[in-house]
């Protein structure tokens, strides 16, 4: 005949389970977005899983002292969690204090003398948390709806092992690891949803930052520091690269004849027609001014860049009409460069071709593709 199994043990076995996994997950989510908090979170639940084991090995005061180390590690993560919130200076001294030096001392002195040492520590931790969160609560929406019930199990399972005391039972042990599986879950959650709302918020800015809102092509800041990367290969490597801008001529004319709405139409379709005529991935296009694109084109000589890139965007805005304005083409005008070795800012090379591609624009010469030097651009 086969045993029984006490159904306490499957509960037990359960709730370890859902920390355990809790733990892996943590791991994962940590290394894929690079978060410290869950890193400690997963160290603050897998404490949680020892305590569970030292419950069941019947230790009169070890549960306890090893408990302590479960907050310690959580008030450690809560100070990364909060990170973001003003005005909390004091508080997060206070709880780095009792995190990190004030528990693991209770620790110490609960697995010598008695358990009521966690239960001071508990107390103490648990009105620094309340403290610092009754000041973040406002800056922190809406993810921290999740910690306080995670809190609030954290600390019923501490108080718990405190008032039974030893010796400890199966049902103890269970009751603590469904509480600290409870805990552990909301925390996660919680952090979870708290690295999605602050991982849009970094590729907004970062969009901002890198991306043209009007015309989708990078932004001058882009382009400044893919010149600085290819000023690098070409010293290391003799990689030749070429720095390019190129004009649209006949947009004031378009502005005039067709309105400012047809001249904003042709400034996305330019974009688009620069965009699709870069030869390799590696080359970049970003919107420098309301008529004026600059392009880097990595791997080619000025000759080859003049022929191929500079050739193919004026064959791109002559290839069909523009929708907003059917009987206008895109005129374009390029001066280009190759990009120097010489420590020139990126800022200061783009307004010497500027200041060239003006004057070629106010001479209105034929020449749709100027080819300079370095030498006839630098100071």
């Amino acid at each position: 005949m086969t045993e029984s199994i006490d159904p306490a043990q499957l509960w037990l076995g359960a709730c370890v389970g859902a920390q355990v996994l809790v733990v892996v997950l943590s791991v994962i989510q940590a290394n894929a977005y690079r978060d410290r908090s869950l890193l400690l979170h997963a160290a603050a639940t897998l404490m949680g899983v020892v305590v569970v084991q030292v419950l069941l090995g019947r230790h009169a005061l070890l549960p306890s002292a090893v408990f302590l180390l479960v907050p310690s590690l959580a008030g450690l993560q809560l100070l990364d969690l909060v990170s973001h919130a003003g005005g909390l200076r004091q508080g997060r001294r206070w709880l780095l204090g009792v995190s990190a030096l004030v528990l693991p001392l209770l620790a110490v002195v609960a697995a010598l003398y008695s358990v009521w040492a966690m239960a001071a520590g508990l107390v103490l931790w648990t009105s620094v948390v309340l403290l610092l969160l009754a000041r973040a609560w406002r800056q922190s929406q809406p993810w921290v709806w999740w910690l306080p019930p995670g809190l609030v199990a954290l600390s019923a399972a501490g108080f718990h092992l405190a008032v039974e005391g030893a010796p400890f039972r199966l049902e103890d042990a269970v009751l603590v690891s469904a509480l600290l599986a409870l805990w552990s879950a909301a925390t996660f959650v919680g952090t979870g949803w708290r690295d999605r709302i602050f991982g849009e918020t970094r590729i907004r800015l970062q969009a901002r930052n890198t991306i043209d809102p009007l015309t989708g092509l990078g932004t001058p800041l882009v382009l400044h520091e893919r010149v600085l990367a290819a000023r690098h290969l070409t010293r290391r490597y003799g990689h030749p690269s070429v720095l390019m801008l190129v004009n649209i001529d006949n947009l004031g004319a378009i502005a005039t004849e067709f309105g400012l709405e047809a001249a904003e139409s042709a400034v996305l379709a330019a974009a688009s027609r620069v965009r699709e005529s870069l030869l390799r991935d590696g080359d970049v296009a970003a919107r420098l001014a309301h008529a004026r694109i600059g392009v880097l084109a990595e791997g080619v000589a000025p000759g080859q860049a003049a022929a191929t890139v500079a050739g193919r965007i004026l064959v791109a805005g002559l290839k069909e009409p523009l929708p907003a304005a059917p009987a206008e083409f895109l005129r374009f005008r390029i001066v280009l460069v190759p990009v120097p070795t010489e420590d020139v800012p990126p800022k200061l090379l783009l307004q010497r071709l500027n200041a060239r591609l003006d004057q070629e624009v106010r001479e209105a010469s034929d020449r749709r593709i100027v080819t300079l030097t370095p030498e006839e651009i630098l100071p």
